[in-house]
């Protein structure tokens, strides 16, 4: 999260963010009121002030993504690398430092954000003189989540309470 925090997409709708859910149920209520939902009130909104809906979409391709990967993602896997061990013992001094693949010197937090970094300038377009206004825009997205998360506290609690008590 640090290297989507220096290196903000611009023009996000919604704070960078998610987390993966074990129950399926679960899981769908969430892509449903936090996806879904979302999407076709702004779609709305977008069609009732004569611009172009394109947010039903978007959610769409990301939850076509989300089942490709869905498998991969919920399961465990186990990996062996015995042979990389061994092909790095025999190695001379010399080809080890020309064809490093010794991932324990390398340093994941730095290859993250070099990582976020090239996909917000190269995947997607974005100029990294931006930057600072897509931190402003960041940070009044998080704002905006966290009181709505407060409001929808407050309307759920008040539901609860009608409805039980």
């Amino acid at each position: 999260m640090a290297a989507v925090r220096k290196y903000p997409m611009e023009n996000v709708v919604r704070y960078p963010g998610g987390s993966y859910k074990e129950s399926a149920i679960l899981h769908k209520i969430c892509q449903v009121t936090l996806h879904s939902l979302p999407a076709y009130l702004m779609d709305t909104m977008a069609y009732m002030m004569g611009k172009k809906p394109v947010m039903i979409r978007v959610v769409e391709k990301m939850h076509k993504a989300q089942k490709a990967i869905e498998y991969f993602a919920t399961n465990e896997w186990k990996w062996s690398n015995d042979n990389v061990e061994k092909l790095n013992k025999e190695l001379t001094e010399v080809d080890r430092r020309t064809f490093n693949f010794d991932l324990s010197d390398l340093n994941w937090p730095d290859f993250i954000a070099v990582y976020v970094k090239g996909t917000r300038q190269f995947v997607f377009k974005e100029d990294l003189s931006t930057l600072d206004e897509a931190r402003k825009h960041t940070d009044k997205m998080f704002w905006v989540e966290k009181c709505l998360q407060i409001v929808l506290f407050i309307v759920f609690g008040k539901l609860f309470a009608w409805l039980f008590c």
